[in-house]
């Protein structure tokens, strides 16, 4: 209901940019046309036009029908971390966190929008890390190669979490050998099916191996540049925008496809020639500036566990003084509890190792490509998961004080 209701809320429009990509690609699928041009996927990812034309099929070019269709993927995440907290923690845990899933503002908002994959993607991985601890816990094959399609989608989903993959592989380890080749075959072949799936659809429709998207060099080189080092990210996003036009960045970002074109190459050729550029660019900032990039790191690694948001907006309902305090008010005292919630379960550290991995993939990733409070809110989940461990513990102390008075009084009255 409280999704719903900010959906309702919403403008009948899109909001953020990069929901006009994501519907001209579903447009493109309605029409018979396919995902489309390498120029109309090069930025983007196939589920959420996928998704996006799922729902037009049924209520057309519907806005709302949209929004609300987010909305009930993130209702139905509060339940998976309700399921998954319950698992790992116990009952009390899993009550206060799921409460506080559904309540936190940031989720609330993010499940009202379609712009952005990771309303669905927050809700795939939580998919991912039920079964796979299920797996650890029964062993059972079947549950790991569901986990292993869940975490293929959410590769297709935020492509981030690849860096994360490895890791996953890391934590089937097992005594033996031959279980330790059977599990790993088995994961494989589970990201492989959605992944090497679209790899291919790639390979046929463009005759290049993409794996998912030409994005990274792109957002590789927006991170590190001089400009955004000097600016910051209104300096570089979007590319050249008012006030930033004679910067270095905009002024290479410019010239560079008229240096590409000049060479003749055909239209997915360019592409793909920006694409290696750009992370060559990237790649000289910090050859020529390796304590600026150093710096970057700091500065980024701050600004991704940052309380304010720092999404680049069209203005309206999405910035002030009132979406600052609503967003400090709540996720400060979620990060503080989380903290003292991972402390408490310390000892339970092998155990929880995959979540530890999944923090520290994408922390490290951010650090070196652009950091975005949206790319923070799959860590959120887990944040909360934490804070409801730290409140459950007091809790339950505060009750089994309580307990421990009543005879006493009783026998004083």
């Amino acid at each position: 209901m409280l999704r719903a209701a900010v959906a309702v809320w919403m403008p009948d429009a899109i909001v953020w940019p990069d929901g006009e990509r994501y519907e001209r690609v579903a447009i493109n699928l309605l029409e018979g046309k396919g995902f489309g041009s390498l120029e109309d996927n090069r930025l983007s990812v196939p589920t959420q036009p996928l998704l996006i034309a799922a729902v037009y099929s049924v209520f057309g070019q519907n806005y709302l029908a949209l929004r609300i269709f987010f909305a009930v993927v993130g209702a139905a995440t509060c339940v998976l971390g309700y399921v998954l907290t319950k698992r790992l923690f116990g009952a009390n845990a899993a009550i206060i966190a799921g409460v506080l899933l559904t309540v936190y503002p940031y989720f609330i908002y993010l499940s009202a929008i379609f712009e952005y994959p990771q309303t669905f993607f927050v809700f795939v991985m939580a998919l991912f890390f039920l079964l796979l601890f299920r797996f650890l816990e029964s062993s059972r094959k079947s549950t790991l190669l569901l986990s292993g399609l869940a975490l293929g989608v959410g590769v297709l989903s935020v492509p981030t979490v690849l860096i994360f993959v490895p890791f996953v592989f890391l934590h089937l380890l097992s005594r033996s050998l031959a279980e330790v080749r059977t599990r790993t075959l088995i994961l494989l072949v589970a990201i492989a099916i959605p992944v090497g799936t679209w790899s291919i659809r790639n390979y046929f429709a463009y005759d290049k191996f993409i794996l998912v998207n030409a994005a990274a060099g792109y957002n590789f080189w927006i991170a590190n540049n001089e400009t955004y080092y000097r600016y910051g990210k209104e300096a570089v996003t979007p590319p050249c925008a008012r006030g930033y036009e004679d910067t270095a960045f905009c002024k290479q970002y410019r010239a560079l496809p008229e240096t590409v074109r000049s060479r003749g190459l055909t239209e997915n050729q360019a592409i793909l020639a920006q694409e290696a550029a750009s992370w060559n660019n990237g790649l000289q900032f910090i050859r020529e500036s390796p304590t600026a990039f150093a710096l970057l790191i700091v500065k980024r690694f701050l600004r991704l566990w940052s309380p304010i948001p720092d999404a680049v907006h069209r203005g309206g309902a999405h910035v002030g003084a009132v979406r600052d305090v609503i967003s400090i008010a709540s996720y400060v005292p979620v990060l503080i509890l989380a903290i003292w919630g991972a402390v408490l379960t310390i000892d339970r550290w092998r155990r929880l190792m995959p979540i530890y991995t999944y923090f520290l993939a994408l922390t490290a990733t951010y650090c070196v490509f652009m950091p975005t409070t949206r790319y923070r809110l799959p860590l959120d989940f887990f944040l909360i998961v934490f804070a409801a461990v730290g409140v459950a513990y007091w809790w339950e102390r505060m009750t089994r004080s309580d307990r421990g008075r009543l005879p006493g009084r009783e026998k004083q009255a």
